[in-house]
């Protein structure tokens, strides 16, 4: 084991940890978190250590020597059926991660792994390796797999739920990617973790950023000690706020069906007035724009990032959030918050512990076009209330979601699994 710890006084002493994730780029809100944790990490002494699946976008590390070898698990790419049992068993349990994983511990030396989405492209056959070498784990916990086969879980009325679906069921019902095998693949993988306790054995801190996940987990049979809930947090302190805007209503995010893109269309249709602007793209991207042939009111910018994403939200006047599934804690709700941009969002999941109704923004049901209309309507038309919930949600993020709070709650309990001193 290395020779960084933190000390049994609280102060804080070098570490060489592993940041364990499927993806090493900026692929998703999961992504977009490891990259900032590995950031902030390296920039106060900490040695950090990714682990990841090889891809042709990877950001560049020395220690990609150690990543398993690359997948694909995209169902509408043809398939031979060895590359499909491949994948199959590398979402059962991989000896690939587990030989790779021990590599790296004889090599590297870490103090502690914090391991995120590590299912199918690697799986949970590393917590075996880290447990073997008595490497601490925690695991911050991005979404509902640890209890669900499904990575999302459908708000009412949007859809099923599902955790806890058979095999046939599951099977049958091409939930996942809309295929017959990677559907079964994803319960049978499920069904062999839960059954293993592998997550539960071989995680000693689970990280939620949401109260709402833990209480899913708790739920899903996770003891409720074994589990610490961690908002996540920006830094104002590089981000001005811009209380005048344009009269634009803004989506960012990935385009897919359950994010609920589709309503914003609609509703564009209902106020040909007022201008969206989505930004993003997804599964659901074509679909999408043949939806809004005709709706002039309507802009499909692509990705957008740095400046460019910056300067979007800068002159909107609020972030739309139609999600359709139980969000546990969207990135960008903070990120428009910070511009002092109000946000309409979805009553689901965690967000309702981001978004204040009728304070910093609405909360409505995803259902309901209506309540969505009148909303927009309101921000659109009543410039005093845009202003106070701008201001309101400027102040949000400054008082209850400082990114310096939440790292300092993360080296707590990076502290609280390190092994004891003397």
């Amino acid at each position: 084991m290395g020779k960084g710890v933190m000390g049994n006084n609280g102060d804080e002493s070098v570490m060489r940890i592993i940041l364990a994730n499927k993806f090493y780029y900026p692929r998703g809100g999961a992504e977009t978190y490891l990259l900032s944790l590995s950031y902030w990490l390296s920039a106060h002494g900490h040695e950090v250590i990714p682990f990841a699946m090889q891809h042709p976008e990877n950001l560049q590390t020395p220690f990609a020597k150690y990543f398993v070898s690359q997948i694909n698990t995209d169902a509408h790419q043809p398939l031979s059926w060895l590359e499909r049992l491949h994948t199959f068993g590398r979402m059962m349990y991989s000896l690939e991660a587990r030989r790779n994983m021990a590599t790296l511990i004889f090599h590297e030396h870490p103090d502690l792994c914090h391991i995120h989405n590590i299912y199918t492209q690697i799986s949970p056959s590393i917590l075996d390796t880290l447990s073997d070498q008595r490497v601490p784990v925690v695991m911050t916990v991005h979404d509902h797999h640890l209890i669900s086969p499904q990575y999302n879980i459908w708000a009412a009325g949007c859809g099923p739920d599902r955790r806890k679906v058979g095999l046939v069921r599951g099977t049958l019902s091409r939930f996942h990617q809309h295929s017959y095998a990677a559907s079964f693949a994803q319960v049978a993988a499920y069904k062999l973790h839960r059954a293993l306790k592998l997550y539960a054995r071989g995680v000693k801190l689970f990280i939620t950023p949401s109260a709402y996940l833990k209480r899913q987990l708790v739920a899903g049979g996770f003891p409720s000690e074994h589990i610490h809930v961690n908002p996540y947090g920006i830094d104002t302190r590089t981000i001005a706020p811009h209380y005048e805007h344009d009269g634009s209503f803004l989506y960012v995010g990935r385009l897919s069906e359950e994010k609920g893109v589709e309503l914003i269309v609609t509703i564009a249709k209902l106020l040909p007035d007022l201008r969206f602007k989505i930004v993003g793209r997804g599964p659901h991207m074509e679909f999408l724009h043949r939806l809004a042939i005709g709706v002039d009111n309507v802009e499909f910018l692509g990705f957008r990032s740095g400046e460019e994403l910056n300067m979007l939200y800068r002159n909107a006047c609020a972030l739309l959030v139609p999600s359709r599934v139980h969000e546990v804690f969207p990135l960008t709700i903070l990120e428009a918050m910070a511009y002092g941009k109000p946000v309409i969002a979805s009553h689901v999941g965690g967000i309702p512990e981001i978004v204040q109704d009728r304070s910093n923004g609405f909360l409505v049901s995803p259902t309901d076009v209506y309540g969505w209309t009148e909303a927009i309507l309101r921000l659109a038309y009543d410039q005093t209330l845009q202003q106070n919930f701008s201001r309101s949600a400027r102040a949000s993020v400054e008082e209850q979601f400082r990114l310096d709070d939440h790292y300092r709650r993360l080296l707590t309990i990076y502290q609280e699994v390190m092994p004891r001193q003397g």
